[in-house]
């Protein structure tokens, strides 16, 4: 009952004509808590769900009882469905949004803010003095801690002025202290 009480009110404060849910739609993610089933309660179904198995693992599955698992699969949500509060992250309305499920469980939430979402996103990250960005000669990665151990990386490619000339993308997890610091991919 708790879990239906929590999801209504989660639909009610993310809906769209509410201005300050709508920035702030990301939070929504509680990482290592937040199931697959609330994400597509509150954002709908994904468009693509994206499962990668070695080939090997493939094959013994197939062989050995029919049912091939799925641990981990990231659920991939893009704008050819329009305006969707899950496409709007850390820095503002982002072209696609991946959230990395294990064991049923979100563990990683990746935004890619490309083509006329790029410019917007890449202002508020320079206007944000919560970021360590060293600027890269060819690569800038910044890094922002948030409670709980969770961290938001963003990374672009960069020319000559510093400034992003491809895609940004926001990656938020926990910082696991491996170099990535989100999910658990490798």
């Amino acid at each position: 009952m708790q879990n239906i009480l929590t999801v209504i009110l989660l639909i009610t404060i993310l809906l769209p004509g509410n201005a300050l849910a709508v920035d702030d739609s990301w939070k929504f993610f509680k990482l290592n808590e937040t199931t697959e089933e609330s994400v597509i309660a509150v954002f709908g179904a994904p468009d693509i769900v994206n499962i990668q198995s070695s080939y090997e693992n493939l094959k013994k599955a197939r062989e050995s009882d029919g049912k091939i698992g799925f641990p981990a699969y990231e659920l991939s949500y893009n704008r050819l469905r329009g305006d969707l509060n899950i496409l709007k992250g850390p820095l503002g309305e982002a072209a696609s949004t991946e959230v990395q499920v294990e064991d049923g469980k979100v563990v990683a939430v990746d935004w890619d803010y490309a083509v006329k979402y790029k410019a917007a996103a890449e202002k508020l990250w320079k206007k944000d003095k919560g970021f360590d960005t060293p600027v890269g000669k060819a690569i800038t990665i910044g890094s922002k801690k948030l409670p709980g151990d969770n961290v938001l990386f963003v990374t672009c490619t960069t020319d000559r002025n510093g400034n992003c000339d491809g895609p940004i993308k926001v990656m938020y997890g926990k910082n696991t202290g491996s170099g990535r610091g989100v999910g658990s991919r490798k």
